[in-house]
C-alpha cells in the first residue's frame, strides 16, 4: 500500500473499529435489557460518530458510487439511518422511560444491522484502494476536516434532512 494511502486507510479503520465496538456494546446492552447502559452507549455514539458519518455521506460514498453503484450507496445510507434511529430513540427517551419488549427487539434489530454494516467495511477498503492516490489524499483531508468540526450524529442528520423515518417495531 502506498504511503499516501495509509492515512485514509488508517483513519477509516480506526473509526470503524471504534464504531463497531460501540454498536456491539449497544446490542449487548439491548439484549440484556440494560436500558441505562444502552442509553449511555447511544450518547457516546451520538457524540463520536457524527464526523465519520458526515465524511461517508458527503464525500466517501459519492466517490464510491461509480465503483459500487448507486443502489449499494443507497443501501449504506439506509443502514446509517437505521443506526441513527437507535441512537435518536435512546438519547431522546432516556433510561427512566423504559422500553417494551417489542421496542427493545426493534432497536436491537437496527443496532445489529449497523453492526453488520460496519463489519462489511472490507468491501469499502477494497474499493478505497481503487480510488487514485491524489483523491485519497483529498478524502483524508475531508475526514480530518469533519473530525475538527466534530458534529454530533443527530445534529448532522438534522442539518442535512437525513433523519431516520422510524418504522413500526416488529411484533
Amino acid at each position: 500500500m502506498a504511503e499516501e494511502n495509509t492515512d485514509l486507510f488508517s483513519a477509516f479503520a480506526e473509526d470503524h473499529a471504534f464504531l463497531g465496538a460501540c454498536f456491539y456494546e449497544l446490542s449487548q446492552a439491548l439484549r440484556a435489557g440494560d436500558l441505562s447502559a444502552a442509553c449511555a452507549v447511544a450518547g457516546r455514539l451520538d457524540r463520536a460518530a457524527g464526523a465519520h458519518i458526515a465524511f461517508e455521506e458527503e464525500r466517501f460514498y459519492p466517490a464510491l458510487a461509480g465503483l459500487l453503484g448507486e443502489a449499494e450507496v443507497e443501501r449504506m445510507l439506509t443502514e446509517h439511518r437505521d443506526g441513527l434511529e437507535v441512537v435518536e430513540r435512546l438519547c431522546s427517551q432516556g433510561p427512566a422511560s423504559g422500553l417494551s419488549e417489542t421496542e427493545c427487539k426493534h432497536l436491537l434489530t437496527l443496532s445489529e444491522r449497523m453492526e453488520t454494516h460496519i463489519a462489511e467495511c472490507g468491501e469499502l477498503f477494497e474499493a478505497m484502494g481503487r480510488i487514485p492516490p491524489h483523491e485519497q489524499k483529498l478524502l483524508h483531508a475531508a475526514l480530518v476536516g469533519w473530525r475538527l468540526k466534530h458534529p454530533q450524529w443527530r445534529d448532522y442528520a438534522a442539518s442535512t434532512g437525513r433523519q431516520p423515518t422510524p418504522a413500526a417495531p416488529e411484533t
